[in-house]
């Protein structure tokens, strides 16, 4: 893949070191301000809603303390308010008792209408009173007041909005019933919830309390629009005050009050663009719900976060404006000097790059000029020189193992000519030698196919094998011979020393395997045998001649591993310290000589790497 350019490089640090970062903080910190001020909203409505839940629960006490004085009424027919200290006052009164026969109704409503006009003056907001009971007798009576409807109406519609039939005549905590209209009222219909509380005969023994009656507070739905009034909400949310059963007693949704809700709280839970809080239920059954539209109550925060992030679009956009300008203005003398550069790679050094500034490029380009010329100079006292050495020192480096060859080919030539005396094998090795002596002084080419270096191994092994009847066994393992370059006359040097020092000190019987790999673009030729392996103060001898500059190993009679050296120093020459020739040995087991090559490319063929794993 084609590297980045400068200009590219310099334009990708500036958005991932300057945009990207400004773009996560501000992500960032728009999401924390969001979440921070959700929770702090949702705070403040808790808040809120426990407040109003809260009062709510106080002013429903102070409608419970007054359901109860029924039970320390004390007012007679002809007296004054009198002491507290008598509490059946009230059930004398439902049960008519102290009253003459004939005066009894009159007298009775007297009095029942100055108690309930009494518990209405306690309260501002208390908009009636009503009493249904029974008598001595075991029969219903009714009474009602309301000093702002003078005429009570339906019966059957008030018992109807107070669920009077279904009140829990046993129960003895406050009862409220859900908001309706004072329809059953002479006069224009308000809406009002009613408080009820069971009276009961308290003469009797402990445990039986006989049910007397009920007493009903009608209290002004403007009592509870009051307290949430004392509240700042924004205006935007939906609130309700709901019972157990989700009837609603008060709701910033009008047409809600008074109904049943169940449906509607149902759906806001299904609804997740919206914030929901829900106070638990207080000592009488109500709680308070806030809904509010997210969308509605983040406007402002999200209208900053599309300034903060308009902010950074058009930091983005100066930035990048500045970074494409300062980058070109600094790539193209750049560019300009890579070309020159390029013709300074083809041996033309007369070249001077335009200085345009006195910045760090203009000083750059001032000593490109100068190392150019210095470059020239330099080249043409001592470069030339040296190439002429190293081409010297390859070339006896080659004429060297040429004749190392050929003389150990001829050896085993006249060793067999002299032990074959019919001469029937000596002309099929002289035209194999024929052979190889072509592939030696033949085009003088540096690289050659792998496999023409194997054929040539191949013919070494049949002369050889001509002269021991056949005791050594060749294996190739080998794909894409064809197709992979590597240096002429690499391998019979490694496997002639293969057989010499490996093979025959076991009576020359033993088998040569030559294996390739390829690895991470670098080629690996194994060469194995099966021979006597070498101790660890041979391979150190072997080591040490890698790194001499001895041409080989000198013991007493002649040299030794002097092929080995020559293609180890061929091949360092060739690519470099990191590839050569490694070996390891293991005594009584053999030796494997590994070559390590860059892999080279087969200009017919295409690349090695394509047939080879």
């Amino acid at each position: 893949m084609k590297g980045f350019s400068l200009y590219q490089k310099f334009a990708l640090t500036i958005i991932l070191l300057g945009l990207l970062p400004m773009a996560v903080l501000a992500t960032f910190i728009a999401n924390k301000m969001i979440k921070d001020y959700s929770s702090a909203l949702r705070g403040q409505y808790e808040q809120a809603a426990g407040y109003v839940a809260s009062s709510m629960e106080s002013m429903l006490d102070s409608y419970n303390t007054i359901s109860k004085m029924p039970y320390f009424y004390n007012f007679g027919t002809h007296d004054v308010w009198g002491s507290y200290l008598s509490f059946d006052r009230f059930r004398q009164i439902l049960y008519g008792e102290g009253y003459e026969p004939d005066t009894m109704e009159e007298e009775r409503k007297r009095d029942m209408g100055q108690f309930l006009q009494y518990i209405q003056s306690v309260d501002a907001y208390i908009s009636g009173v009503h009493v249904i009971a029974q008598d001595s007798h075991g029969e219903k009576q009714s009474f009602h007041y309301s000093v702002y409807n003078t005429f009570f109406l339906d019966p059957e519609l008030f018992e109807k909005n107070v669920a009077y039939e279904e009140i829990d005549k046993t129960a003895k905590n406050l009862i409220l019933a859900p908001p309706h209209t004072t329809a059953y009222f002479y006069g224009t219909p308000e809406m009002v919830f009613t408080a009820a509380r069971n009276y009961f005969d308290l003469r009797g023994t402990v445990g039986n309390t006989p049910y007397v009656g009920t007493i009903f507070i009608d209290v002004d739905l403007k009592k509870l629009e009051r307290i949430f009034r004392s509240v700042a909400f924004t205006g935007n949310e939906v609130f309700y005050v709901v019972n157990e059963k989700n009837d609603c007693f008060y709701s910033s949704l009008e047409e809600l009050t008074g109904q049943n809700v169940a449906g509607e709280i149902q759906d806001l839970g299904a609804q997740k663009d919206r914030l929901i809080i829900r106070t638990p239920q207080n000592a009488y059954g109500l709680s308070v719900i806030v809904s509010l539209d997210q969308e509605t109550a983040f406007g402002d925060i999200r209208r900053m976060q599309q300034m903060m992030y308009f902010f950074v679009a058009v930091s983005a956009l100066a930035l990048l404006a500045g970074a494409f300008y300062f980058s070109l203005r600094l790539t193209r003398p750049m560019r300009e000097m890579m070309e020159q550069m390029s013709m300074v790679e083809t041996g033309y050094f007369d070249i001077e790059l335009p200085i345009r500034s006195k910045d760090e490029i203009g000083v750059l380009s001032k000593r490109f000029n100068q190392m150019s010329s210095a470059l020239k100079t330099y080249i043409n006292q001592s470069y030339v020189a040296q190439i002429k050495q190293n081409e010297a020192e390859l070339t006896a480096l080659k004429s060297q193992i040429y004749p190392h060859f050929l003389y150990n080919t001829l050896e085993i030539i006249r060793m067999t000519a002299l032990e074959d005396q019919g001469g029937e094998r000596v002309p099929e090795m002289i035209e194999a030698l024929s052979e190889q002596i072509h592939y030696l002084i033949g085009p003088m080419q540096d690289m050659v196919p792998l496999e023409k270096e194997i054929d040539i191994v191949s013919k070494y092994i049949y002369l050889l094998n001509c002269r021991i009847s056949g005791k050594v066994q060749l294996m190739v393992k080998a794909r894409g011979g064809s197709k992979i370059q590597v240096p002429k006359l690499i391998l019979q040097p490694i496997v002639e020393n293969a057989y010499v020092h490996g093979i025959k000190p076991k009576k020359g019987k033993g088998c040569i395997m030559i294996e390739t790999a390829v690895k991470d673009r670098q080629l690996e030729i194994s060469v194995m045998d099966n021979g006597v392996g070498m101790d660890g103060e041979e391979i150190t001898k072997i080591l040490w001649l890698f790194e001499s500059d001895e041409p080989g190993i000198k013991n007493e009679y002649n040299w030794q591993s002097i092929g080995l050296k020559n293609v180890h120093d061929r091949i360092r020459f060739l690519y470099g310290e990191e590839y050569g020739i490694r070996i390891t040995s293991t005594q009584a087991v053999g030796t494997m000589v590994r070559i390590l090559l860059p892999l080279q490319r087969n200009e017919d063929s295409g690349w090695a790497g394509d047939v080879m794993e």
